[in-house]
């Protein structure tokens, strides 16, 4: 909620966020986090599109922005939060690609925003208020304040994503779980179901992972029999689709943890055929049934563990093995050993390569990647890749990480900031009519002010 004072001169807006406080030891506990809420004072003037009208000449300001050295605070707002299997990994003290989440500070994660405030006009060129950007700096929390920021740090920290071609405005829906009604586009100008959320998924570093790891690591060919672990995850789903409709591999196996996983991944032409591991007497022979004599060319895994034991038994000659995640050890205790394929030497005997990878490595190439997806999308080649957003508000993130490792998601987990769906729905009307000047100027964007005339209340911790 947002109050103003009594004169109306401040804004007190309530900010939620998840703390870690604690690294867990096997799967994630709700008291391994804390919710912390706090009062967070604004200047009702920087909520106005027209705040500095009134105060200097249009030359001026212009000069103003043009000065790089210029600096301002932006309010951004959260709209949307990535829950991603990584989370895990950032959560332990263990050396990885990225530095752990420190103890008592905010869970990180990938975000969408929205600008609802700044201090000045001197970054409105490129980040005006009602602007939509994502973000890897705010993490898992409903506010966050970009302070004392130039353009050029802007830049670097955001990216703005409303002005990008292809994003229709719309809220997503759980398209994957559905044949997608997109099938008969033929305008890479005009997706259906994409949405800012998207940035998180499709388009965001879950599509890039897929994009990146099947074709730069992995290279496949259109004579390849092709494996796909979590086929019915938000990566492994998007890996599947690029290798059997934009290369048109031979063949394309899934496997997934459900029967109605598999039935999803079949009936959506994701793969040819979807193996349930958990039902299956012999992963390895069902590997075998489905590959054929020749065996396996290229395995993208995303699980480990049996899974790539399984999928090392079955390789055909000079196979290729990318390596993106393990989520199957992800959750094991600190007193568990780690284990390993027993058969790595199958590696040798197939003259095969085993290659790990980082989405990160290839950030220069992120907007042809993105134009490719937009491109296949709207030529109905990736047809599922919706967003699974079941839980909304900040305090809803600890069950929307479970649902990654219990396997209750199907495709790509973004959890909504605001339980009030009018706050997603009218981002395109905001973000216009701010961007027009137009914007209400009554000091928090929404127009439903109470008055608040008491200081604002300490930070309050409570258990999830």
């Amino acid at each position: 909620m947002v109050f103003v004072n009594s004169d109306n001169s401040l804004v007190v807006r309530k900010n939620q966020r998840i703390l870690l406080v604690r690294r867990p030891d096997g799967l994630p506990r709700p008291d391994d986090f804390e919710l912390e809420e706090t009062d967070r004072v604004v200047p009702t003037i920087w909520f106005d599109p027209r705040r500095s009208s009134s105060s200097s000449s249009r030359k001026d300001r212009q000069g103003e922005r043009s000065n790089s050295n210029t600096t301002a605070d932006l309010v951004l707002e959260t709209l949307y939060v990535s829950i991603d299997p990584a989370m895990r990994g950032w959560m332990s003290s263990a050396k990885s690609y990225l530095p752990p989440v420190t103890l008592g500070s905010c869970m990180r994660a990938s975000t969408v925003s929205r600008v609802i405030a700044a201090s000045s006009d001197a970054l409105d060129a490129d980040f005006p208020i009602g602007s939509i950007v994502r973000s890897e700096i705010v993490g898992v929390q409903s506010d966050y304040v970009l302070n004392d920021c130039t353009l050029s740090k802007a830049r670097k920290l955001l990216t703005r994503l409303d002005h990008n071609t292809g994003i229709v405005r719309t809220t997503s829906t759980n398209s994957n779980r559905s044949s997608n009604s997109n099938s008969n586009s033929n305008s890479a100008a005009s997706p259906h179901k994409l949405s800012y959320a998207s940035y998180l998924g499709v388009l965001g570093t879950t599509g890039l992972t897929a994009y990146f790891g099947l074709l730069r690591v992995g290279n496949p060919q259109a004579t390849d029999t092709v494996l796909v672990s979590g086929a019915a995850g938000a990566t492994g789903s998007i890996v599947a689709q690029i290798a059997k409709h934009v290369i048109g591999c031979q063949t394309v196996i899934g496997t997934a943890g459900s029967d109605a996983k598999c039935h999803w991944l079949e009936s959506n032409g994701i793969v040819d055929v979807a193996i349930n591991y958990k039902t299956v007497p012999s992963l390895s022979k069902a590997i075998a049934r489905a590959a054929g004599k020749h065996g396996v060319n290229l395995v993208f895994d995303n699980v480990g563990s049996a899974f790539l034991e399984a999928s090392l038994s079955n390789l055909a000659s000079g196979a290729t093995i990318v390596l993106c995640g393990a989520i199957s050890q992800y959750n094991a205790s600190q007193s568990s050993t780690a284990t390993g394929p027993r058969n790595y030497m199958n590696l040798l005997v197939k003259r095969a390569t085993m290659t790990g990878f980082v989405v990160f490595d290839y950030q220069n190439e992120y907007s042809g990647a993105i134009s490719d997806m937009v491109r296949w999308i709207g030529e109905g080649k990736i047809k599922c890749y919706g967003e699974d957003m079941r839980y909304a508000g900040i305090d809803q993130f600890y069950p929307a990480l479970l649902s990654l490792f219990k396997g209750t998601n199907i495709g790509k987990v973004v959890l909504k900031a605001k339980t009030d769906e009018t706050e997603t729905e009218n981002e395109n009307k905001n973000e216009n009519e701010n961007e027009n000047g137009n914007g209400n100027g009554n000091g928090n964007g929404n127009g439903n002010n109470n008055r608040y005339e008491h200081p604002p209340s300490a930070p309050t911790r409570s258990k999830l």
